[in-house]
């Protein structure tokens, strides 16, 4: 069945670039590039967009050199085993996601599943079924898409794995993006709840979102899903690097 909707996405995706060629232009900065196919952004942007460099073992934001976990990862229980983020959260990057969630850009889907994929595959990580953290029917009403959903979606088919709906969020929350972690923790509360938990049962999970940065949303939707699988591992397309180590 996987092969048959692989295929027809593929041809889908063919006769949309025919007609709306995007695949000429950075999926960051939007500049003209060379070769879209072997990398879709420029070197201007390379330069910043990608998060490396010493980084948190378990959450993945940028830390001192002489350390190898964050501060709030040692003050915060974690949920999931580890968080892989290929991007930084700012600039450019910040404007391709925004017009991603904000804009109707789904087709950016499909590069960032590709950049998440390479890295992941090069920290060797496997797992059995990908996920996504859910988005209350009105934020899907009004986009007219879950942009995590759309990520997962993307990786699966290139990962050859299942995607799979585990959480459904019941409950609106408050926008988090000014809230601590601990604010942030308390607005998500009783606001998800899952679902196909039998198919879940003893599986490594990869739980998609698109933006990261205090790991409440991403711990939240773990802590969920942990009495049910065997591992949970976290991906996004961007960190939003915590400006301290101790921020909470």
């Amino acid at each position: 069945m996987n092969k048959f909707l692989t295929f027809f996405k593929n041809l889908k995706d063919k006769i949309l670039d025919i007609i709306f060629p995007l695949n000429t232009k950075c999926i960051f900065c939007e500049d003209e590039i060379v070769d879209f196919d072997k990398k879709p952004y420029c070197d201007r942007c390379e330069k910043f967009a990608f998060n490396s460099g010493n980084k948190c073992v378990k959450c993945d934001t940028q830390i001192k050199s002489e350390n190898i976990i964050c501060d709030h990862c040692k003050s915060h229980k974690r949920f999931f085993e580890k968080c892989y983020c290929p991007l930084n959260y700012k600039d450019s990057v910040r404007s391709s996601i925004l017009r991603f969630k904000d804009s109707n850009a789904k087709y950016l889907a499909k590069s960032y599943a590709k950049l998440i994929s390479q890295y992941i595959k090069n920290e060797n990580l496997n797992f059995d079924i990908v996920t996504f953290v859910p988005s209350h029917k009105n934020a899907v009403k009004r986009r007219g898409y879950n942009p995590a959903k759309l990520i997962a979606e993307e990786l699966a088919l290139l990962e050859n794995k299942p995607c799979i709906e585990t959480l459904i969020k019941i409950n609106k929350t408050s926008p988090q993006k000014n809230l601590s972690y601990q604010e942030r923790a308390k607005n998500l509360e009783n606001s998800m709840i899952i679902t196909n938990a039998k198919a879940i049962k003893n599986k490594t999970l990869l739980l998609i979102d698109d933006v990261v940065t205090t790991c409440a949303t991403v711990d939240h939707c773990s802590k969920l899903l942990k009495p049910y699988a065997s591992k949970i591992y976290v991906a996004a397309v961007a960190r939003n690097h915590l400006k301290k180590e101790n921020e909470d």
